[in-house]
């Protein structure tokens, strides 16, 4: 028995070799159960799924079940992903909503003022050109009463083409702002003519802005007129020349009227008279109420604002209508080879001549035999033709590409009125604001009546005060305090509330609402949420690795055995088995 125990099996070296190719045989065999595959990997993921519907199908047993599932499956998916499409088309809408928001407690920028005498030209100088013995003015009246001129002698008779055909001697006849404004203060504080930037209108010629915008911000703190800007105007309206009366426009419906046109605009942008502008009469002190309002645009893709400069006369900021009145003017130049004096210059249109310009209209009132009496004007024709295109069409416009700013502000008003000055402090208002100069001024008049009733008021022994005006004394009381209100106004404009509107606008879809909208479709109708992207993120990387591990691997070459080999083997194999079992009996 003992000898039996201790009995060791040898094998021969060839038997070893045999069973080393025999057992790499058998890993090879072994090889696809020991790795899984594409089809057992998928459908592990899809058993342990988040997305209930691919669970199902993977672990239900029965086909009519399985089917179900996938029919339910396909129809989630189909449904996810025609809502899916249409979030989408909702999102590339990029659709706004406005909001509108109370801002307190913030200083607010003071706007650009720009003031107009309604009436451009001052009779004061009219005068002056008329008592020339071969003034053009003269001239052009006449050549306009000599000819006929159709449907366009309403504008040959107006403001317009005085400037247009008499260029230097509108400038000469317009307002000058020393004579114009007799009075500023701003902010409790004296300003000057060097606050006021002076610039030329086709309708009111001489206009006067202040905060042009070309310095600092002007940030008010305060309210109320003592904090605002005061102006006292004298409009120069005087009478006319004896015998010389002008001619009046039936088809204007802004000018031949006292007083002055005020316009409020933001700093920095160019003020539009005609169409933005109020009127202010004299003989009056007029308040004017200011509260801003911000308008804050979105850009691209949800809109198409813009805070260009654009380039007229001078430089101005962006807003929609300088855009669409820069476009008109260039449209007129294109069709009918000239430009409007009632829109704003271009920079390139320097040299181009004014549509109601006539060349030859000196020659024409010199020598009337040799020329026809009717006048055709082409251009000007076409000009008005163009006009009205415009006025009543606005499909223009999509070849100017004008688009709103991104952030403008306007400002609402509020106007009263007061009488002024009254008739107690008239001579002492004239003494201060003329303070010496005014026998140079059309008032002079009027201070010389005031004057005179004082003095001899003051030399008579007995008081008479309680005697009231005699009837001489009265009539040129009347005549100073009418010239008076005739040619003066004050104006007072201010901020009557600091708190800012501001007008938003927000986007009505945005990325987050879309991503929020997505999930829970994938959710209404799959049951997917971001942990089950990331476990298809898993098998994707699962089915990567085995790929690149089955392409990668080092597969061992077959090897066939010889059959005297594989006998040889398969005997020690028996024998070993035999020892085998009589060691463990044993």
């Amino acid at each position: 028995m003992v000898l039996v125990t201790q009995m060791k099996y040898e094998e021969s070296p060839s038997c070893t070799q045999a069973r080393n190719k025999v057992d790499v045989i058998l890993r090879m065999n072994e090889l696809p159960s020991r790795h899984t595959n594409a089809v057992s990997l998928i459908a592990e993921l899809g058993s342990e799924s988040s997305a209930h519907g691919l669970a199902r199908i993977v672990s239900s047993k029965g086909t009519k079940r399985r089917l179900i599932w996938t029919l339910l499956v396909i129809i989630g998916l189909a449904a996810a992903t025609v809502q899916f499409s249409m979030l989408v088309k909702k999102y590339l809408q990029f659709q706004v909503v406005e909001v509108s928001e109370v801002k307190d407690s913030m200083p607010v920028e003071f706007p650009a003022i720009t003031v107009c005498n309604i009436e451009p030209i001052s009779l004061r100088k009219v005068r002056k050109l008329l008592s020339l013995p071969d003034a053009a003015l003269k001239k052009w009246l006449e050549f306009v009463y000599k000819f006929k001129f159709g449907k366009q002698s309403a504008h040959l008779s107006s403001i317009r083409a005085f400037y247009e055909n008499l260029g230097d001697e509108a400038e000469y006849v317009r307002h000058e702002l020393k004579d114009f404004m007799l009075h500023c203060r701003f902010n409790k504080e004296t300003c000057g003519g060097s606050n006021f930037t002076t610039s030329f209108d086709g309708n009111y010629y001489s206009c006067f802005t202040f905060n042009r915008g070309n310095s600092d911000k002007i940030l008010m703190h305060s309210t109320g007129p003592e904090n605002g800007l005061s102006l006292i105007i004298a409009v120069d309206n005087d009478n006319p020349p004896l015998g010389t009366y002008g001619v009046y426009n039936i088809h204007s419906n802004i000018l031949h009227s006292a007083g002055v046109r005020v316009v409020v605009h933001a700093p920095n942008t160019m003020p539009s008279p005609v169409n933005h502008g109020f009127d202010v009469p004299p003989g009056y002190s007029s308040s004017i109420g200011l509260k801003a309002v911000l308008h804050t645009r979105l850009s691209e893709p949800y809109g198409n604002c813009s805070n260009s400069i654009l380039e007229g006369s001078e430089n101005y900021n962006n807003t929609f209508f300088t855009c669409l009145q820069l476009c008109k003017q260039r449209k007129i130049i294109e069709k009918c080879g000239c430009k409007s004096s009632d829109l704003p210059e271009l920079p390139s249109s320097h040299s181009v001549p004014f549509c109601g310009y006539i060349k030859n209209w000196r020659e024409m009132v010199a020598h009337p035999d040799n020329y026809p009496p009717n006048v055709y004007l082409p251009k000007l024709i076409c000009e008005e033709h163009v006009s009205h295109e415009m006025t009543t069409d606005r499909s223009y416009e999509v070849s100017c590409k004008c688009v709103q700013p991104c952030h403008e502000t306007t400002f609402q008003k509020s106007v009263s009125l007061s009488y002024w000055p009254l008739e107690f402090y008239q001579l002492n208002i004239l003494q201060l604001l003329y303070n010496g100069t005014i026998a140079q001024s059309q008032l002079d008049e009027a201070y010389t009546y005031l004057s005179n009733i004082t003095d001899e008021e003051s030399q008579k022994e007995d008081s008479t005060m309680d005697k009231g005006y005699s009837s001489k004394e009265k009539e040129q009381a009347e005549r100073a305090s009418k010239l008076i209100r005739q040619n003066l106004l004050r104006v007072n404009i201010y901020l009557e509330d600091l708190s800012v509107v501001e007008f938003r606008q927000m986007p009505a879809y945005d990325m987050a609402d879309l991503f929020a909208d997505i999930g829970g479709t994938m959710g209404l109708w799959m049951g997917i949420s971001v942990l089950t992207i990331m476990e298809l993120v898993e098998l994707i990387i699962r089915l990567i690795m085995l790929l690149f591990y089955t392409e990668t691997r080092q597969m061992p070459e077959k090897t066939t055995l010889p059959n005297g080999v594989i006998q040889q083997q398969q005997a020690e194999r028996r024998q070993f088995i035999r020892h085998d079992g009589l060691e463990s009996s044993v």
